[in-house]
């Protein structure tokens, strides 16, 4: 089943980052017009005469104060819509950055680096120089590094991608540890079959004794076979291995496949039970049987056994690794590839028409479906909400169009709706100062002395108790500041000057 995270090669830190000042940015947007829809709700039901319960006043509201409200008046501040999207973007503001702290992490994955010059292999007839590929040089080495390296990263990377192991088309020169084998980099591979005859010699039997029976049994190609063991000074041995080629002298330049027995058992005294694996190629074998008839492969074998106790066993006195089929193959990958490759890493080129790159693992930031929802969730409402308020514009816009086509002074400016905790205050001084100040003039056109009429003129303002027998407060102009004027009839206003 396909993984529904989605993967991005931006460094998760920077996403995080992006993603954090999305959610900010839309939140403090949607608050914003969030609050002007409080205001602009309450303006449009006093346009049509209707009486404003005080909790659709409260303008918009963080999560702590929604839950006074609905605490104190059993009801949704700002009404049953926009309390309903206050409480939605509180829960989304906590949200939101948890899971963009959680769900926003990086993996890694495998992807494409560019090649520029490595061990290159190439099939073509009659390109090497030499017929017996080392087994010590820096070519032997990255070619089984390679290896090591992208079985390694199957442990790392999710299971749904593999990174494969074989003989490679070319390895970098640096043998890049973040080497991940994909199928356009596998040529093929070796595998090994145990062709299931094990045999049982006794520990006074020597290597050629064993090589002898292994051979007249047809589990060797020859009874002088390439082998290697650890032995003492007095004859005893251990960790013998076995390995001969089909082709079965350097004088046959020809495709061949390998036959290897081992050792099972790890200490000298031991009974041994020498187990044979046959190896063949597989893949694109006839482009790999081009490489392998070029090569002279007993004298190759020869040159290689002395590497096979090393890659069969884990140390002194233990018996076979679980490891040893693998290894083998792995091994012989390595000679092909060290041949292909004509045994240097400045090849600069690629054959076949190659593209120049090579399988490798990155450090990606995967996605979880979770924070993708969250994502396209605070747009929706955001855009739930800017339409809402545009149709309140509108609405308002149309109302006063009405006005000024019919001549008619309608209903009384309702700019100072308060929708915030200061335009409460504001509207608090305005009506202790109306309830105690003084009026000029007449109807409509009465001035108000002493009225605030902006904000920022509350700064005269003070919160005092007035009545200290009842030890009543409320809002008073200080002493010796200005007292402005909330509004005034321009006649008035100069038979007052005069």
């Amino acid at each position: 089943m396909p993984s529904l995270h989605v993967t991005s090669r931006i460094d998760a830190s920077y996403l995080r980052i992006v993603l954090r000042v999305y959610f900010i940015s839309a939140l403090f947007l949607l608050g914003t017009l969030g609050r002007q829809c409080c205001k602009l709700a309450t303006k449009v039901d006093l346009l049509q005469g209707e009486t404003v319960s005080i909790n659709r006043m409260t303008g918009w509201l963080q999560a702590r104060d929604v839950a006074v409200v609905l605490w104190k008046l059993r009801r949704l501040p700002g009404g049953v819509w926009l309390g309903l999207m206050m409480i939605v973007s509180s829960i989304l503001t906590l949200t939101a950055d948890l899971a963009v702290t959680g769900l926003v992490k990086p993996v890694t994955l495998p992807d494409l680096c560019p090649f520029t010059e490595g061990l290159v292999l190439d099939w073509s007839d009659n390109v090497e120089t030499f017929y017996a590929p080392p087994p010590n040089g820096y070519p032997a080495l990255i070619a089984a590094n390679v290896q090591v390296y992208s079985d390694q990263w199957n442990r790392t990377i999710p299971h749904e991608y593999q990174c494969l192991v074989g003989i490679y088309r070319k390895v970098p020169w640096d043998g890049d540890q973040f080497f991940c084998g994909s199928e356009q980099d596998v040529l093929g591979g070796w595998e090994c079959t145990d062709l299931l005859k094990d045999y049982d010699f006794s520990p006074d039997q020597t290597p050629s004794d064993i090589r002898e029976s292994l051979y007249t049994n047809g589990l060797q190609y020859y009874s002088n076979a390439s082998f290697t063991d650890y032995g003492d000074s007095l004859g005893n041995t251990a960790h013998l291995a076995i390995w001969s080629s089909s082709a079965l002298s350097d004088g046959v330049l020809e495709p061949f496949d390998v036959l290897v027995s081992v050792d099972l058992t790890g200490h000298k005294m031991d009974q041994k039970t020498m187990k044979t694996y046959q190896c063949t190629v597989t893949g694109q074998v006839d482009n790999i049987n081009r490489i392998l008839s070029q090569m002279k492969s007993v004298t190759t074998l020869n040159q290689w056994a002395d590497g096979l106790e090393g890659i069969l066993y884990m140390g002194a006195d233990t018996a076979i690794s679980i490891y040893a089929k693998g290894n083998m193959e792995q091994y012989l990958n390595s000679l092909t590839m060290v041949q292909g490759g004509s045994n240097t890493i400045l090849t600069n080129y690629t054959v076949d028409g190659d593209h120049r790159y090579y399988g490798c693992v990155r450090e990606w930031t995967t996605l979880n479906p979770a924070i993708i929802a969250l994502v396209v969730f605070a747009s929706v409402i955001l855009v739930i909400t800017i339409v809402y308020w545009l149709v309140l514009l509108g609405f308002i816009g149309k109302y006063a169009l009405s006005k000024k086509i019919r001549g008619d002074g309608g209903r009384k400016n309702i700019k100072p709706v308060p929708d915030s905790t200061l335009s409460w205050i504001l509207q608090a001084a305005r009506e202790a100062a109306m309830s105690g100040g003084s009026n000029y003039g007449y109807g409509d056109a009465a001035m108000l002395l002493g009225v605030p009429r902006k904000e920022q003129e509350l700064r005269g303002w003070s919160f005092s108790i007035t009545d200290n027998v009842n030890g009543v407060a409320r809002v008073v102009r200080r002493r010796g500041e200005a007292a402005p004027l909330m509004y005034e009839n321009v006649f008035v206003h100069h038979e007052y000057k005069r």
